[in-house]
């Protein structure tokens, strides 16, 4: 075929394939098939997807990716793809650029974290990210869905200073001035660092490694040295760790193992499930199970491993719907629900004014599992993480809050500022006053006024007193008193009085003597003090006197507050005793004797004398006795002895009781004595007993005649 006569001399069939005219002849030329690089995509495995590098699509020259990928439990894939995992809480330096330095900050999961609860991971958490370049520091608190700019709070989209930050609802998207870029999803905590793409490799240095395509120099610490494939591998981990962080120690997951020499069956039948298949031609379970062998958790907990395994194949664009409600659960907190595909920038959300641009397609890609609002709902903000019916986009309050049209709310403390929601703008409404009935003013000189106070948005209507309206004339005060005011409950008039003012009175001065102190008075009707001097109480009390002394007082003090007192001689006050019964009043010769009887004086005593004393009937000498004689014929004789009694201490009364009656015989009575001293009396015959031979005994009369030879004298037979 000849070439056409006009230009052009090419004939283009698609893109890649053209004729061209050579030596006059069109020649068929495909690009492709001329392409000195390999013409499909390599796979990257844990990387994600092959990036291409010279832009031909042609002949288009295909790299894995500059891609480090922390995990929800904290196992971290190298930019050149090696495997590491962090098990302490504390700050790590992620990727450092000669201007730019990225860390991270891991903590132990909250009790009410997602990481923790929702998603069988580890105890440790992802919890911050901070970005420094130059000057200018970025911090991002995941768990509290926080931006600080310089250390100020700022909201994503963040266009400044060479960043870029945006939270798409489900993760953050970041740029950095140094050309990385970063997700973060917000459910797992799981981090993607990625290199600009343009080709151009980054001197990275950090947990993520190199990135320059050789996986054995990624291990390298920080003073440049670089741990061996057979070395352990937490010397480099500490190596990146920032200084005094460390808080909690979890167990080491290393184990130094490999698929070659240990048994890696459990991990390949894991993955063969007919969920993780779709995933296996970019993600080789081969690959994931090198992985898988050499880390403890991975191999003592399935979920975390599958976890890690699923995530690798978000990056891929591929869902697994893996978990189930008896196998590896979730569940989300509050009214959110699980959903195990959610896109990395699209999320259900209000239209945010604030923001007018959409983020970088080419950061969007990957999916992630995680939390979305149920239905009937969506997120007010991406930022917000608050899920809100679509009528409450209306409009939203200064303190953020969202309200739907119509709505009306309070905007200050006191309720006074209201605002309505109309379409999509705030307006403010004026607070209802009508309804508000004036009080009744009862006082006199009382008025009605409005004021405004701080209970209620509309001006208060209450009674005040006008005293201008009050004709009351004070009265006049005398000396000495002061004019005072008094309120009644009825009345906004005062009621006058006089009252005593002591600063209105003359002071008195007056001079009292030392044992004196000056004593204000007030006379009677007076307000102004009258001052005197009074005595005070005396320091010292008179003396007690001894007997023989009497109390006087010193002449010369007598016209003293205090006088003074002393003791002086006098016989005269000592007075005799009054004896008792049995004692007799004596000279008390030692009291004489004694030296503090100055005066000589006489003081008697009364002792004990020696007798017996018998009651209070009288006294007894010793040897004399007493007899007393009953109407029974009992006579009790009390005799004085010379003994002394202890208890009384005089001599002891000895008694005796005799029954006299008792002696008498049958045929006799009992004549008591004519003698007082003595005690019994004498028997006297009334009859005769006479004992017959029968030996019994017989009582004969008394009988009187009378005898011829006795001249009539009486003779007793």
């Amino acid at each position: 075929m000849k070439c056409p006569s006009d230009p052009p001399y090419a004939l283009i069939v698609d893109e890649c394939t053209k004729y061209i005219c050579v030596n006059n002849q069109l020649v068929l030329f495909n690009k492709s098939q001329s392409c000195p690089f390999a013409p499909g995509r390599p796979n990257c495995g844990l990387l994600g997807f092959a990036v291409l590098v010279n832009g031909d699509k042609c002949c288009p020259k295909w790299e894995c990716p500059c891609r480090c990928s922390v995990f929800p439990d904290l196992n971290v894939i190298t930019f050149d793809g090696n495997s590491v995992a962090v098990y302490k809480a504390a700050s790590y330096i992620v990727t450092r650029l000669p201007n730019e330095t990225v860390s991270v900050l891991v903590q132990e999961c909250p009790a009410e974290s997602e990481a923790a609860l929702l998603w069988n991971f580890t105890s440790l958490c992802l919890v911050a990210l901070n970005i420094s370049h130059q000057s200018n520091h970025i911090v991002i608190n995941r768990l509290q869905r926080r931006l600080y700019v310089n250390s100020r709070y700022a909201k994503p989209r963040f266009k400044k200073f060479g960043f870029e930050i945006y939270d798409t609802g489900n993760m953050y998207l970041i740029r950095s001035p140094a050309g990385l870029r970063l997700q973060w999803y917000h459910s797992t905590g799981m981090m993607v660092v990625d290199t600009d793409g343009s080709g151009n490799k980054l001197r990275t240095k950090g947990l993520c490694g190199f990135c320059d395509g050789d996986p054995t120099n990624d291990l390298t610490l920080a003073d440049g040295t670089t741990v061996g494939a057979g070395e352990d591998p937490d010397v480099f981990i500490d190596s990146w760790q920032v200084p005094n962080t460390t808080g909690y120690v979890s167990h080491g997951r290393l184990r130094e193992l490999n698929c070659s020499t240990s048994d890696c069956s459990g991990c390949l039948l894991m993955l063969h499930n007919a969920a993780f298949r779709r995933c296996h031609a970019f993600v080789p379970p081969s690959t994931f199970c090198e992985v898988w062998v050499r880390d403890a958790e991975y191999v003592n907990n399935q979920c975390v491993a599958l976890a890690a395994y699923v995530a690798s194949c978000h990056k891929f664009n591929i869902c697994i719907e893996w978990r189930r409600p008896d196998y590896c659960p979730s569940s989300c907190p509050g009214a959110l629900r699980y959903r195990a595909c959610l896109p990395a920038c699209t999320s259900q959300s209000c239209p945010d004014f604030d923001f007018d641009s959409d983020p970088d397609p080419e950061q969007c890609s990957g999916l992630t599992e995680g939390c979305e609002c149920p239905d009937g709902t969506l997120l007010h903000r991406p930022y917000s993480a608050l899920c809100i019916p679509p009528e409450k986009c209306a409009c939203t309050d200064s303190a953020g809050v969202p309200r739907a049209h119509g709505e009306v709310w309070k905007a200050s403390k006191d309720a006074c500022c209201l605002y309505r929601c109309d379409r999509d703008a705030v307006v403010p409404v004026e607070s209802d006053c009508s309804g508000a009935a004036p009080p009744p003013c009862r006082r006199a000189a009382e008025v009605l006024i409005g004021l405004a106070d701080d209970s209620s948005c509309c001006p208060q209507q209450v009674c005040v007193c006008n005293q201008s309206l009050c004709d009351w004339t004070p009265p006049d005060c005398k000396y000495g008193e002061k004019l005072a005011s008094y309120y009644r409950l009825d009345s906004c008039c005062p009621d006058y009085a006089c009252e005593c003012d002591p600063e209105r009175c003359e002071p008195h001065l007056l001079s009292c003597r030392d044992d004196q102190t000056l004593v204000n008075t007030r006379a009677d009707g007076s307000c102004c003090p009258a001052p005197i001097c009074m005595c005070t109480s005396c320091p010292e009390t008179p003396p007690l006197c001894r007997v023989g002394e009497v109390l006087t007082v010193d002449p010369n003090t007598t016209d003293h507050c205090c006088p003074a007192y002393q003791c002086e001689c006098s016989c005269e006050n000592i007075s005799s005793p009054k004896c008792g019964l049995g004692e007799a009043a004596q000279l008390d010769r030692a009291f004489l004797s004694d030296p503090q009887n100055q005066c000589s004086c006489r003081r008697f005593k009364c002792v004990r004398e020696a007798v017996c004393v018998f009651g209070e009937r009288g006294v007894l000498r010793p040897g004399q006795t007493l007899v007393e004689r009953h109407g029974d014929g009992v006579c009790l004789s009390r005799q004085c002895s010379r003994s002394i009694d202890p208890t009384s201490g005089f001599n002891l009364l000895r008694s005796v009781s005799t029954n006299c009656s008792a002696h008498c015989q049958p045929n006799q009575v009992y004549v008591p004595p004519k003698d007082q001293a003595a005690c019994c009396g004498v028997c006297r015959n009334i009859s005769c007993l006479h004992e017959h031979e029968n030996g019994t005994t017989l009582l004969y009369k008394v009988e009187v005649i009378l005898s011829p030879d006795h001249q009539g004298a009486p003779l007793v037979v």
